[in-house]
This record gives C-alpha cells, structure tokens and sequence, in this order.
C-alpha cells in the first residue's frame, strides 16, 4: 500500500518502524509539532477484527492518564487508512539500546525500574492489564522510559495459542500463567516489567535463549537467570518474577519497592535451588564465585582475613569504597584507605573468624611496627561508621528470614574508613531494615446498613406523603431493575473475561430489552406490595383501632418496604448495593455517610409518627371509602352495582387523581 504524503491534518515525514500491524511514521501537524503516525496495513485494515483491535488500543491507551506512557492524540478509524496518532518519542527502544550500547549503567536501571512502575500504577489504575511488556514497547526519552504500545491490551483471551501454535505476545516476557492459558490478571504485567527490567540491567532475556518450547518451560517452572542481574537488583526480581502470580507485588508496592532500590546495598546467604528459581518462598542468595580481584593485596597483613570457600566477595564489604563487580569497569580501580588499628583478642592472622548469624562485627588488625606509623594524625574523628550488614540482609533492605539452624557464617571484611583514635569510636548501632508499606486492598463492602436506613428514610417519607412516595417509589424500583439488568451483567461479564471495546454497544443494545423485563417483574411485583400494605392496613385498622387515614399512612410505608423487602425485589436491592459499593471507597466515608443517614431516618420516622399524613393529590382514604359506600349503598339498593363495580370505581378514582384516567 503506498502512504500518501498527508493524512488528514498531518504530513509523514519518513518512517519511524513497522509491525505486524502496521507502520509508524514521523509527522508534522499544521502547528509544526512532530507526532507519530501509526498506519494500518491495507490488508489489515480489510480485517474487521484488526480494526476492533485499533479501536480498542485507542480506548485502552485515553484511558491511562502518565508521563510515563505515550498518550492519544488524534485517531481516524473509520476511514480507507485507519491511524492512530500518538506522542512522538525522539528516542530509541530499550531493546534498540541494550543491543547497541550494552547493558545499563545502576543509575539507569532505577530510573528504568521505577519510570516502568509509575507507568504500571497509571495503567492499572484504569483496570487496563497491559499484557505485552517488552523491552520493544518502551522507549527511552532522556534517560526515562515511555510505554508505547497498547496492542493487545484490553483483549479477552489475546494470549492464548491461535492454531499455528503461537502467541499473540513475545514468549520471553510472557507470565506462567498466559502460557498455561489460565485466568490473566494484572499480576502478569508485574512479571512482565520485572522482565524487561531483568533484560535492560543484563542485556539477555530472564529465562534464556533458544527453541520455543525451551523458553516457555523455564518460564513455567520459574527459572530465571536472576544470577546474572546485578546483586541489589535481585531480591526485587525475585519477588516480581514469581511463578505465582498470587505471590508477586502489586504495581503500588512494586513501586514503592523500586523508590527504595540501593545499588550499594548487599545480599548474602541465598541457597544454591533459589539462585535461578524463583518460584520458592524463603532465602537470600550466596553471591556466587567469579572473577572479582582484591584491590591492592598486602602480604601476611594480620588483619585480613583469608576467605577458603569463596573469592568473590567484593558485595559483601560495606557501601563505602569497595570495589564493584567486574560488568562496571571505571569503579574497578578504586583503592581503600588504610585500615583503623585495632587489637583483636585471641584471633591468629589468616584465621578466619566464626560469628554468629546474627549480626556481623567488624574489626581491624592491630598496630604494629613501621605499619602503625601509617595512620595520619591530621585526619579529624570520623562520624560513626556504618554498621555491617546482617547475614540475612535482602536488597535494599528488605530484611530476609531469620536463620533456624546451627550454621556459622563468615564475616565480612572490615569497613575502610579514615583513621581515628580508639577511644573516638563509637559503638556500632544495628542498621534496621526498612520494610515498605504493605498495598492497601481496595475497600469493597456491601453496606448492609446503610441501605437500610436509605429504605427506613423511604419508608418514613412514605407515611407522610403517601400517594407522591409511593409512586416514587414504584419509579425508582422500575429504574433500578433496568440498572441492575444492564450494569450487573456487564460487570459480571467485566470481571469473567475483561473489559471490550464493545461494551457500551451492548449496553445500548440490551436496554430495550432490560425495559421490557424489569417493566413486566414490576407489573407483577407491585400488587404483590399492595397486597402486603393492605394486610397491614387491616391490622392496624381493626387489631390497634387506629384510624384509616392513620392506618393507610403506614401501610403506604409497608408498600414500599415491600417493593424492596418481598419476593422479586432481589435486583433493586442489588443495584442499591452496587451503587454504595462504588461510591463509598474507604471505611471512614462509610462511617460518616452511615452516621448521616442513620441521623436523617431517626428524624424522618419521629415526623411520620408525629404528623398527619398527606393524601395530596388524592383524598383522604377515609372520604374515599365514605363516598364510595354511599355510592354503593345506593346502587345496591336499586340493584345496579356490585362488589367488582365497587373495587373498579375505586382504583378508577386513585389513577384519575393522579392524572393517569384510562378507566
């Protein structure tokens, strides 16, 4: 298909990319501005279903409100060349930038962590589950990422196999569960930003290369290279790329998690199953061996300690001036002051220390010869030192499970700092490991109570105004029943398999059809209510001896307690609580609101049992039944009226009072 130059209000300038979909091109508006053009290909835009597709990636991205995430500025969807216009991003791909310039820097990985957070939070904010995050969808503007595409965001079932045996998403950012086609929820976006992160900070994807089905196993049984990330970033990975998706953080915690991320922060102790599974509970990971060399090493120095098992150690020191691992080759040079002398009891130079798992003390050799002489008197008291790391420290201080067994660990190297006299030291203080906020659950309750003091409210205003509420009443049930009918079944089907472009349609399809049927239930149910009002009216009138304006006052309460109370009133009820449930979003506003209410049907009741009742724009039933019996006396009498003709004058009479006259 050849693109014109224009289309619309935009020229194309050249293109910027091609999917499967379509083609982006760079264009100018009237106003001069660049933005991106997507095009469809003709024989797409022939395809029905791919239009839906368009039209729902539309919908899908005006919903998401961030910076972090490409808006929608214009779109033509219904003409012979459907596009999309979005924000145009003078950048390049994550993916285009690991593979050209490696992979990022510690700095850039954070911004990339928390930039694809904040993006996640806005997406999930809207009840969009993204469903294809990838290092080809984020582009990199400035240093911080852009979300891009939205492609199959918003389809029901979009992952699962087509019959060629592939998936609509890339296999390697794919979460457990889209492969093993089960219920998709957002916790899949989490596995997959967890993902892309994994590929920006080691510039490979998380579960490896390869053949298809080599790919999807190892996502299935969770494992992930985590090993090769770098050290602080792992306990974050770990808990995002769980195989359970019900295990892994939500997007605002994920974020929260991100904000406190540390590359000078450590990790120790990790069993050997965890360091690539990450589908286990429990540990922290035992930096494996490698190639990272001790800076400036001095021979038979009573203080350092000889370490037997392992020599790559360099994460284990604490966050001031050690070394880093090789991947970050301008830090590599960097040397350590000289130790503070200290004398250490009963320890022999090369032994290695035991200490318990608790907590790992520092300490420095001790001050001998031309070496004591080292020490520079000029130095002023240094501030105290940062205290050693626990053995069960996560990253950036996501403290780990306390050890159960009798294992000793070694300790760590001690901390390099300027020299002081001994007696300037102050004690090391234990460092307490931040915990970030638990993510509070969205509040959802039915508010049993508060709908029955709006019903109370209801009822009480009946008792006063019994014709006007009555009829009110019988309005507003009719009008929840066609709520009920279309918003509960769209919410149901919402929640069973996604939002859909077509929703609205349906909605505006099925209301003549919801009319129809909450028209006939209402039909049926309100002298089902009359009957209940009536039987009450009887009671009061002839059981308590009140009187029948009085008794017809609370029955017309009783009426409309029945509209909602008796069989067949289920859906207003329904709609009730699903309106409260989504206007009431926390439980101090619940509290208020209840308090509200409870304070206006206290007082609505005190008045209905305190005032006359108005029968206004009827009679009062006490003249009705008087004029009535007159009537039928008389005709009786002269053998022209029944008791049928008696129940027809009488509901002939109520209806042309209220204006409605067709008896």
């Amino acid at each position: 298909m050849e693109i014109p130059e224009r289309l619309g209000p935009y020229r194309l300038v050249r293109k910027l990319g091609e999917g499967g979909m379509g083609v982006v091109h760079l264009g100018v508006d009237d106003e001069g501005s660049e933005v991106a053009v997507k095009v469809l290909h003709s024989h797409v835009a022939a395809d029905l279903k791919a239009r839906d597709r368009l039209t729902r990636e539309v919908e899908t991205m005006r919903r998401v409100r961030s910076p972090y995430v490409a808006e929608v500025m214009d779109a033509e969807l219904s003409g012979d060349m459907p596009y999309v216009v979005t924000r145009f991003a003078p950048g390049r791909t994550l993916e285009d930038t690991v593979l050209t310039d490696g992979p990022l820097s510690d700095h850039e990985i954070v911004r990339l962590a928390r930039g694809l957070c904040e993006a996640l939070v806005a997406i999930h904010s809207a009840d969009v589950i993204h469903r294809d995050f990838k290092p080809a969808n984020v582009m990199l503007v400035d240093g911080e990422p852009l979300v891009i595409d939205f492609g199959i965001a918003h389809l029901v079932n979009a992952t699962r196999l087509t019959q060629t045996g592939m998936f609509v998403g890339t296999p390697g950012y794919l979460a457990p569960e889209i492969i093993k086609d089960t219920e998709i929820t957002q916790a899949a976006d989490v596995h997959a930003l967890a993902s892309t992160v994994f590929f920006g900070a080691t510039g490979k994807p998380p579960f490896g290369t390869g053949a298809f089905e080599v790919v999807c196993f190892n996502i299935m049984e969770g494992r992930a290279q985590i090993d090769l990330a770098p050290a602080w970033l792992r306990g974050w990975l770990r808990q995002a790329l769980n195989v359970e998706s019900d295990a892994r953080p939500s997007a605002r915690t994920l974020l929260r998690m991100a904000k406190a991320l540390d590359p000078s922060a450590t990790t120790f102790h990790e069993s050997p199953a965890e360091a690539t599974h990450v589908g286990r509970p429990g540990g922290t990971r035992v930096i494996d061996p490698g190639g990272t060399s001790v800076l400036d090493p001095v021979k038979d120095n009573p203080g350092t300690r000889v370490i037997e098992q392992d020599d790559n150690f360099s994460d284990l020191l604490p966050p001031v001036q050690y070394a880093k691992p090789p991947r970050r080759r301008d830090r590599q040079d960097r040397h350590e002051p000289p130790p503070q002398p200290h004398h250490r009891p009963h320890q022999q130079p090369h032994q290695q220390p035991h200490l318990q798992p608790h907590r790992a003390a520092a300490v420095a050799p001790p001050q001998t010869g031309a070496r004591a002489q080292m020490a520079p008197p000029q130095y002023p008291p240094a501030p105290p030192p940062a205290p050693p790391p626990f053995p069960d420290q996560r990253v950036a201080g996501h403290p780990g499970p306390r050890p159960t067994g009798p294992a000793r660990q070694a300790a760590p190297p001690a901390q390099a700092r300027p020299y002081a006299p001994p007696d300037t030291q102050p004690p090391a203080r234990a460092a307490r490991p931040h915990t970030p906020p638990p993510d509070r659950p969205r509040y959802r309750a039915s508010h049993p109570l508060t709908g029955a003091l709006l019903l109370a409210v209801l009822a009480g205003a009946a008792s006063m105004l019994p014709v006007l509420v009555s009829a009110f009443a019988i309005v507003l049930v009719l009008c929840l029943r066609v709520g009920e009918y279309l918003f509960g079944n769209l919410a149901t089907r919402r929640s069973e398999r996604g939002s859909s472009a077509a929703d609205p349609l349906m909605v505006l399809v099925g209301t003549p059809w919801a009319l129809i049927k909450a028209g006939l239930v209402t039909l049926v149910h309100v002298p089902l209510s009359a009957m209940f009002g009536m039987c009450v009216w009887g009671v009061l009138r002839f059981m308590f001896g009140l009187t029948t304006d009085s008794a017809a006052a609370y029955a017309a309460g009783a009426f409309v307690i029945g509209l909602f109370l008796l069989p067949g009133g289920g859906a207003p009820r329904k709609a009730v609580t699903r309106t409260l449930t989504g206007v009431i979003r926390s439980p101090g506003a619940a509290t208020v609101i209840a308090i509200t209410v409870g304070t206006i049907a206290f007082f609505t009741v005190m008045m209905a049992l305190g005032t006359t009742a108005s029968f206004q724009p009827w009679m009062p039933p006490s003249e009705v039944v008087e004029k009535i019996t007159e009537e039928f006396r008389s005709t009786v009498a002269e053998g022209r009226m029944g008791v049928v003709d008696l129940v027809t004058r009488m509901i002939g009479d109520l209806v042309s009072s209220l204006g409605l006259g067709f008896f």
